[in-house]
Order: C-alpha cells, then sequence, then structure tokens
C-alpha cells in the first residue's frame, strides 16, 4: 500500500507553497485526504500531485483564485480566449491613453452658442462597473440593451402625462446626482413632474424590470460650448474613445485662456433627435456661464 504524503513532501512535489496549500484547502479547491486530529498534520494522497502541479502552473499563469478548479481538469481553450478579449481591450486603452498624453489643445477649435434657461426631466439608472473584466463585459452587453428600453418607457410614461415627444435628448450625470455610477438620460420638460415621479418611476421599472429615479432640474441661461477636431482625417475607435477625454482637457483649456467659468464640470452627451440612442452620433456639449 502506498503512503500518503505529508505537506512538506506534496509541496515538493508540486511546488505549491504551505501558505497556498491552506488556503486552497479552506476554499474547498484542493484538501488534503487527512488531518491528524492531536497535531494538526495534514497528508495528500499521490494521485492528487497532478491537480497540486496543474493549480501551481495556472496560478503562475495568473488564473484568478476564483477560476481555479477543484479537479484535474481545466478549460484552457475558453482561458486563451478570455486573455485574448483581454489583451486586446489592454492594447485599446493603452492606444487610448497614448491620445490623451500626446493632446494638443491648438488641434480643437471651440464653438459657443447662447442657450436660454432650459427645464428638464430625466431618468437616473445604475452604470456600476465591476472590476472583474468577465463581469464588466457582461454589463457592458446589458447596458447595451437596457439603456434604449429604460429610455423608450420613460418616453412612454411622459407621453401619458401630456409631455411631447423631445426634439433633443442628452445623457450626463447632473451635479445634483452624487452617485457617479449613475447614467442619467434627459431632455426638456414643459412642466415640473416632481409629483409623478413616482408613478413615472413604477412605470419604467415595469416595463424594463429595472429600478430607476426620475430626477429634475434647471440648466440656467449658457454658452453651450463644443469642440471640434481640427484634423479631417477618418475618426478610428481608438480617436472615438479618446475624444472625449480631449474634449474635457480642450475645455478646460479654453476655460482658463477665456477667463470663463463652467456651469458643470462634465459635458453633456446631446443628440438633436427624441433618441439618444436611434438619432445621430451624441455631440458632446460643456455649459458655461455667459460674461
Amino acid at each position: 500500500m502506498t503512503e500518503d504524503l505529508t505537506a512538506s513532501e506534496f509541496e515538493a512535489m508540486t511546488g505549491l507553497t504551505t501558505k497556498a496549500l491552506r488556503l486552497y484547502g479552506e476554499r474547498g479547491i484542493l484538501s488534503p485526504v487527512s488531518v491528524d486530529p492531536l497535531t494538526g498534520y495534514r497528508s495528500f494522497d499521490r494521485s492528487q500531485g497532478q491537480h497540486g502541479i496543474l493549480l501551481d502552473l495556472l496560478r503562475r499563469a495568473y488564473v484568478p483564485m476564483a477560476e481555479l478548479p477543484t479537479a484535474r481538469t481545466f478549460d484552457f481553450t475558453q482561458h486563451r480566449q478570455a486573455l485574448t478579449m483581454q489583451r486586446h481591450l489592454e492594447d485599446f486603452f493603452l492606444d487610448v491613453a497614448e491620445r490623451v498624453a500626446e493632446f494638443d489643445p491648438s488641434s480643437f477649435v471651440a464653438h459657443s452658442n447662447a442657450a436660454p434657461a432650459l427645464e428638464w426631466v430625466g431618468v437616473a439608472f445604475d452604470l456600476t462597473i465591476p472590476d472583474e473584466f468577465d463581469d464588466r463585459v457582461e454589463t457592458i452587453r446589458a447596458l447595451v440593451v437596457d439603456a434604449p428600453r429604460i429610455e423608450q418607457a420613460f418616453e412612454a410614461a411622459l407621453a401619458e402625462l401630456g409631455e411631447e415627444p423631445a426634439d433633443r435628448v442628452w445623457s450626463t450625470a447632473p451635479d445634483s446626482i452624487r452617485n457617479r455610477s449613475a447614467m442619467v438620460l434627459a431632455r426638456p420638460a414643459s412642466v415640473r413632474l416632481s409629483s409623478q415621479r413616482a408613478r413615472i418611476e413604477t412605470q419604467v421599472r415595469s416595463a424594463t424590470g429595472q429600478n430607476v429615479a426620475v430626477v429634475s432640474g434647471t440648466l440656467p441661461r449658457r454658452l453651450e460650448t463644443t469642440f471640434i477636431s481640427a484634423s479631417s482625417d477618418e475618426l478610428t475607435p481608438v480617436d472615438e474613445a479618446a475624444a472625449g477625454y480631449l474634449h474635457l482637457l480642450a475645455f478646460e483649456r479654453y476655460l482658463a485662456e477665456n477667463e470663463l467659468s463652467a456651469i458643470s464640470a462634465h459635458g453633456r452627451q446631446v443628440v438633436n433627435s427624441p433618441s439618444l440612442f436611434l438619432g445621430p452620433a451624441p455631440v458632446t456639449v460643456f455649459d458655461v456661464h455667459p460674461r
């Protein structure tokens, strides 16, 4: 009969450290076959060696703890596909960061238009992006589906209250919204709808299954300022992703050079259309106090 291995012998065989072996035991990933009740010494079956070596190598490959197998099987193909996708995403953000690092304020031209005070109403919903890559991808995929449905349900609720379809909509995180992980879809409102908030929230939740909060406010008299790139080159996906950051930097430089003050530190993604998702591409608009 083959004798079991002591913990130290198993560590020498597999390359696992004492700390890792204890942690895997606590997590139920790799448990000893026996533990001496008096000494606490752990023993491992020799047949567990392959599993132990596999775990050591997977951790060297930076496989997350949550993905370590509890048996001698591992979906290498799926993990490689996830790594490839993550690497593409890392390269993408490195390219975006490079664009930001090369920011040249002279490459953007500012345009400002005077706008009167405007009553608005909007619907806010959670936009928390998880840290884990796979969870982040799923959240973004869900947002692509959920946001248009929320917008449609919100507009339907407003229509029942007599609101005409909007000719301009925008997304933002107004200063009155403290939770910066919230996305807000907003539009002009002909009347204040504070007394109807609960009704609208219930209708949107019923239609979409999403918890939302109705918010409202007033955009004061302002200069709506946009920035256009002086370059005539066709934008790449990296250029489009970097544009929001570059416009913000251009806006900060514009404020300083012209001694102006911003109504809000961030821009609004504005579309001259009844829908933010079915109309033309949004334009970043920064609101500035007139002189």
